[in-house]
């Protein structure tokens, strides 16, 4: 079964579609939880929209971007997401630009960043050396779609990453229990 959940900074309130389902379910505020299995959607809060399994907890925040005067229009969508089992561990090894960091080796991979810090800064480091590949090998077809160079979905087994063949500095990872992400939208 296939639930797809949208959240974004323009609509107010969360859509859950249902697999065969013609129109979807709207959440609005924290006072509505949408329950199917082991899925669990809920605001908490006007801003932040948490979705559980037994596996994983996400949550996507909403946010001002930085200096509104000079980003009109534009807001942050912060995303946390929680491992809420032994993923190092898992037959099916988590990838993607957060599961990657799931890959049982206790290591921490820095890629690049960018450095100019003018008045104008444009961004041009795209983590190269922490990610297997390239930026575009995780560029998805659509909102919906499960399918990328590195794809999980609906597989019965997948190694990690190999570590050993990234460029970035390696260090001892810490043990942060989430992984977070701000994406300008």
């Amino acid at each position: 079964k296939v639930i797809r959940i949208e959240y974004n900074t323009t609509a107010r309130g969360a859509a859950v579609y249902e697999e065969g389902a013609s129109t979807p379910i709207i959440l609005a505020d924290d006072h509505q939880e949408f329950v199917r299995d082991n899925l669990h959607v809920k605001f908490i809060g006007k801003t932040k929209l948490r979705v559980k399994t037994d596996k994983w907890e996400m949550a996507a925040t909403k946010s001002p971007f930085p200096f509104p005067n000079l980003n009109r229009g534009k807001m942050l969508l912060d995303v946390e997401i929680a491992a809420l089992y032994d993923a190092d561990s898992d037959v099916v090894a988590p990838h993607g630009i957060f599961g990657q960091a799931y890959d049982g080796d206790k290591l921490a991979v820095d890629g690049a960043v960018d450095s100019d810090r003018g008045t104008v800064t444009t961004t041009k480091a795209q983590a190269e050396g922490a990610i297997e590949g390239t930026w575009t090998d995780y560029k998805m077809a659509s909102k919906f779609a499960t399918l990328f160079k590195y794809t999980r979905f609906d597989v019965t087994s997948a190694k990690h990453r190999d570590v050993t063949q990234l460029t970035g500095m390696k260090h001892a990872a810490g043990s942060a229990e989430g992984k977070a992400i701000s994406i300008a939208v």
